[in-house]
């Protein structure tokens, strides 16, 4: 009697199991079938609404920036990349997830920007009041009079790069090369107090950039992070800059006085020791990568179109000999002067952002209507910034030419609309680039002195260059025929500078 008694209670336990189970999975497929009846109504490509393959392969394609740009060209300004991922190239929608108040938080793609897996810096950090505190400190060291106590340092790099180039009067190199030894080596100075040493020795000093792509790609697999991640006692690679950066701040930490370097700023600012190893290695790595790839896309933006680069000569050997106006190398209020060359830099950095990751944010809980589409809380929404700054109705019909006139037209409302827009290259609100100011100032400075000191000739024009993105983006073979230019010689060119048509 008892074993029957058990048998039963044992059947009416099942029963119950399987109510709840039946239950569960009626109301999961309810939540699945509404989050599906909004999301499924963003048009997209038809692999993206079953599977993130579709991401997966574009990601790995080489090419990814150029397929988001064709997705919101062809499926409009919000398209479905995944089962629960969106893409917009709206800068007004852009703006909003990204406002200071904005209710939408980073996603779990910014775990993969840690340069060490285990602390998160100011770029992967998602918690947002932990990322204001990190910023918070950071900002005195990239903003300010920092940044023109920087000048003076970059001057110096600079003058020795130019110097190392004009060895020779005539000669071929890889510029994309030269270029990030010289971004490697100013990013190096300033944050640690002295250069790496890649113009110097004319290599890639630890390997490092070699090791920058392969990291990049693991750093998509949060799994292996843990393990094949660069360590700081690594005899080469990141691992090695890890290294440095680490004894550095040991011994900045333990000496007592503090010298005018990012590292001094920071361990004056209350960080802890390892939280700066971990700023520090991200904006070595990242800073270095986005504006030398800012550098040379404006070059060979320039030097790909005879007329800007003959009107761009003009306007600086103009300049150069208006009676010694012109410091050397120029100075960041000199170079602000030159209408022409921030047209170009301007151009070059909306032509080709050097950033294309999406930047994945989270629709807050209660959901969010962009654009014609209501997406329902938990929806990812990926940020194509490379669609935005080919915006039409921002930009003119002509957004996909590279064309500096268009910054000098005569139409204040239409230039403001365009520097808002070309704002977001840099990011918005509380997540904006802190470095954007030396940036700026580094870009100008870098193409003025090289199309001051040198004729520049593209060695082979059916393949200027070969360029591939992971998010962040990978130059080779960027050879150039340099030729020295004397510095009292008149002007070569009298272009006058016109303005863009209306």
């Amino acid at each position: 009697m008892a074993l029957i008694r058990f048998i039963g209670l044992i059947a009416l336990l099942w029963c119950l199991f399987f109510l709840c189970a039946i239950v569960r999975l009626g109301f999961w497929i309810r939540v699945i079938r509404l989050r599906n009846s909004y999301i499924s109504r963003v048009p997209g490509p038809r692999l993206a609404a079953w599977s993130r393959l579709w991401i997966a392969r574009a990601l790995m394609s080489g090419r990814s920036h150029e397929i988001w740009v064709e997705a919101n060209a062809k499926f409009g300004s919000v398209a479905r990349i995944g089962p629960n991922h969106v893409i917009t190239d709206d800068p007004d929608i852009i703006r909003r997830i990204l406002a200071v108040r904005s209710e939408y938080v980073r996603g779990p793609w910014f775990d993969s920007v840690r340069i060490d897996p285990y602390i998160p810096n100011i770029v992967s950090e998602r918690s947002v009041e932990k990322h204001s505190k990190i910023r918070a400190k950071l900002a005195p060291s990239f903003t300010g009079r920092s940044v023109a106590a920087m000048e003076p340092i970059i001057d110096t790099l600079v003058l020795g790069w130019i110097e190392m180039l004009r060895k020779h009067q005539v000669f071929s190199c890889d510029i994309g090369q030269k270029i990030q030894f010289l971004t490697v080596d100013i990013i190096t100075r300033l944050c640690l107090g002295d250069e790496l040493g890649c113009v110097k020795h004319d290599c890639d000093m630890y390997h490092i950039l070699e090791t920058v792509e392969t990291g990049n790609r693991l750093a998509r697999i949060p799994a292996l992070a843990k393990i094949l991640f660069p360590r700081p006692h690594d005899s080469t690679g990141v691992g090695r800059l890890m290294g440095i950066v680490h004894e550095v701040v040991e011994r900045r930490s333990k000496e007592g006085h503090r010298t005018g370097d990012v590292v001094s700023s920071l361990l004056n600012q209350g960080m802890s020791k390892s939280q700066i190893d971990s700023e520090l290695i991200i904006a070595l790595v990242a800073g270095s990568d986005t504006t030398s790839t800012a550098v040379q896309s404006t070059l060979l933006s320039i030097i790909t179109n005879p007329q800007v680069y003959n009107t761009l000569r003009a306007e600086i050997r103009r300049a150069v000999s208006s009676g010694g106006q012109i410091s050397n190398p120029i100075q960041d209020t000199e170079a602000k002067q030159l209408v022409y060359l921030q047209a170009c830099v301007l151009e070059g950095l909306r032509m080709f952002p050097p950033l294309s990751q999406l930047r994945e944010r989270v629709v807050p809980p209660g959901g969010d209507t962009l654009g014609d589409f209501y997406l329902p809380g938990g929806t990812f929404v990926g940020l194509n910034a490379w669609g935005v700054q080919r915006s039409k109705a921002v930009y003119g019909d002509n957004a996909e030419l590279y064309s500096p006139e268009r910054w000098l037209v005569d139409d204040p409302d239409r230039l403001h609309v365009m520097y808002q827009t070309h704002s977001l290259i840099f990011g918005h609100g509380s997540t904006k680039c802190l470095g954007v100011s030396m940036a700026m100032m580094e870009i100008s400075k870098v193409i003025f002195e090289l199309v001051r000191n040198f004729d520049i000739t593209i060695a082979n024009p059916h393949k200027p260059w070969v360029s591939q993105c992971y998010g962040i983006f990978f130059q080779k073979d960027f050879y150039v025929r340099l030729r020295a230019v004397d510095h009292t010689q008149p002007p070569a060119y009298e272009d006058s500078i016109k303005s863009e048509p209306k």
